[in-house]
Parts: structure tokens; C-alpha cells; sequence
């Protein structure tokens, strides 16, 4: 059922890109790595975790010309009890617009090793603010079940302190074409919490939850809705 693809590769891939941008890092641009836990690992407001502790590896580069590239790797639940390897990869580009805002272009991927099948891509275009950012995503083929989709999601902060600050995200996944069924339902989440920043350590709450039904492929058998609680260390 589900299609094999090149997992040694695609990870090799990866994992040249994110040397690369180590070995090639100018001394002004801002290369960083991020180790986060969390109670749930959620994804537009579905666990993907089985609503259990997760853990994530993120590296990023931020180019002096107004361009970035990252990586990630985690762990996914899709289909029954099993759990499979994500790698996330992503690249985009930014330049002023108007009004001190900034227009973004970029692309995202995923790939889960062992069940390829599910493997999407996205691109996307955003607007970003002082404190807030507006992006439009699509994909050809959601989590890979030819399913054509746009999400389009706003997020939010409001700084508190210095060391504080209270977020809120709100999204909307579009099935557009080639979904039937339950997967042709609109699927909003949303996301609102606090976090606080100790150094090199930020601790998370947050309020996420998503509504049933849409292009999913996971098993929705978990709560609608959790308290997620995380932290995260930046290198």
C-alpha cells in the first residue's frame, strides 16, 4: 500500500545539506541548534506522538542575505502502534515589503523513514510582522495521499517581560482537490500559551487543539485537545 522510497538517500541528503551549512557558515550569519522535549508532539493541532512525550533535534541558518535553511528529526506515529523517524527539512527567503513588514517565500519537506509513503512536500509565502507572522502553504500531495491542500495560518506574541511572553496560533487546512469523505472536511486548530525564557532555556505551556476530520492520515484516536507543556535548550 504504502510506496517505498529512497530513505538512505533522502537521509544522506539531509545530513550533507546540514553539514554544509556548518562548513560554509560566514562569521556574521547565525548558525544554531535546538534540543526540545515535549508532552505531546503535536502538528497543526494533532499528536502525532499518541499523546506521548516526544523529543526533537532542530539545526537552522540564518543567512546575512535574507535567506535561511534548517533541519529536524523527530519522532512520528501515523498508523497504528508504529513509530517511524521524521526528517523535516526547509529553505526559505525574506525582503522588506511595506508598512515594516517582510514578504517570505520558502519550501518545507518531510519524510518519515520506513513508510515513505506518507512523504510531502510544501511551499509557502508569508507575510511577517514586528510580532506576528501570516503564511499561505500548499501541497500537491498531503502527507503523500494525493490530496491537494492550503493551510493557512496566523501567529502572534505579546512579550510580557524581558524573559516572558504569551503566544497564540490559529490555522486552517483547505482540502482542495482529490480528497473524499472525511479527509474533504476543513480542519482548523489552534494553539495559545506562555513561555519563559532562562538563558539558553525556554519553558512552554501551551492550550493546543484541532477539530476532527480533513486530509489526515494519522490515527485520530487521541484527545482533541491537551495542555502541552515543553522545553527546549538552544547550542
Amino acid at each position: 500500500m504504502h510506496r517505498r522510497g529512497p530513505d538512505v538517500r533522502w537521509g544522506r541528503a539531509l545530513a550533507a545539506l546540514v553539514a554544509g551549512i556548518a562548513l560554509a557558515a560566514p562569521v556574521r550569519a547565525q548558525l544554531g541548534a535546538t534540543l526540545s522535549a515535549d508532552s505531546d508532539y503535536r502538528y497543526r493541532g494533532v499528536s502525532l506522538s499518541d499523546s506521548e512525550p516526544s523529543l526533537r533535534l532542530t539545526l537552522n541558518y540564518d543567512a546575512i542575505e535574507r535567506w535561511y535553511v534548517g533541519a529536524s528529526v523527530t519522532r512520528a506515529k501515523l498508523t497504528g502502534s508504529d513509530r517511524y523517524t521524521q526528517l523535516l527539512g526547509y529553505g526559505g527567503w525574506s525582503t522588506p515589503a511595506f508598512a515594516g513588514t517582510s514578504l517570505e517565500l520558502g519550501l518545507d519537506g518531510s519524510h518519515f523513514a520506513g513508510i515513505s509513503g506518507y512523504d510531502f512536500a510544501e511551499a509557502y509565502a508569508g507575510l511577517l510582522g514586528d510580532r506576528w507572522s501570516a503564511r499561505l502553504y500548499f501541497a500537491p500531495s498531503y502527507y503523500g495521499q494525493h490530496v491537494q491542500t492550503a493551510y493557512v495560518e496566523l501567529n502572534t506574541y505579546l512579550p510580557l517581560d524581558e524573559r516572558s511572553r504569551v503566544f497564540a496560533h490559529f490555522g486552517v487546512l483547505y482540502p482542495l482537490h482529490g480528497a473524499v469523505g472525511e479527509a474533504d472536511r476543513t480542519r482548523g486548530d489552534v494553539s495559545l500559551g506562555a513561555a519563559l525564557v532562562l538563558r539558553a532555556w525556554e519553558l512552554r505551556l501551551a492550550w493546543v487543539a484541532a477539530s476532527r476530520g480533513g486530509p489526515y492520515p494519522a490515527v485520530y484516536g487521541g484527545h482533541p485537545s491537551a495542555l502541552v507543556a515543553g522545553v527546549s535548550v538552544a547550542f
